[in-house]
C-alpha cells in the first residue's frame, strides 16, 4: 500500500512540472514575439506617425501607453474626451470604443503591436511607390 501514494506523489510532482513548462514557455513566446514587434515599429517608423484616440479612463488605452513607453515608440495621443477635433475624428469613423489607432490612412480599434507593425510596413510602401510613379505634374513629357 506504501507504494501507491509515492505514485500519486510522482505524477502530481510531473504534472506540476509540465504546467509550469509550458506556461514559461508561453511567457517566453510572448515576450519574443513583443520584441519582435517593436523591432519592426521601429525600423518601419521613421516618417511615419502614430496616432492613439483614446480616453483617460480606457484601461486598455493604459495599456497601449505602457507598451508604447516600455518599447520607446513615439506616439501622438488624441483624448477624445478633451479635444473636440478629437472627439469628431473619432465620431465620424464610429468606433464602438477606444483605443482607435491610425497609422497614415489604415485604423485599427484597439492596440495590437503586430497590426501596428504591419501597417507601419504597408504605409511606408505606399509612400515609396507614391514618390516612385511619375505624375503629370513631374512627367517630363509635353
Amino acid at each position: 500500500m506504501s507504494k501507491h501514494p509515492r505514485n500519486r506523489r510522482g505524477s502530481l510532482a510531473s504534472l506540476v512540472v509540465l504546467v509550469l513548462a509550458v506556461v514559461g514557455l508561453m511567457q517566453g513566446l510572448a515576450w519574443w514575439r513583443d520584441k519582435q514587434a517593436a523591432d519592426q515599429i521601429k525600423a518601419h517608423l521613421p516618417g511615419q506617425r502614430i496616432t492613439m484616440y483614446s480616453t483617460v479612463s480606457c484601461f486598455y488605452c493604459a495599456k497601449a501607453r505602457t507598451w508604447l513607453k516600455a518599447h520607446d515608440i513615439p506616439w501622438d495621443e488624441c483624448d477624445v474626451e478633451q479635444d473636440g477635433a478629437c472627439r469628431a475624428t473619432f465620431d465620424a469613423h464610429g468606433a464602438p470604443g477606444t483605443p482607435l489607432i491610425r497609422v497614415g490612412t489604415r485604423w485599427n480599434l484597439g492596440f495590437d503591436p503586430v497590426w501596428l507593425a504591419q501597417a507601419l510596413k504597408s504605409s511606408e510602401r505606399v509612400a515609396e511607390q507614391a514618390q516612385s510613379s511619375p505624375s503629370a505634374d513631374t512627367s517630363p513629357r509635353p
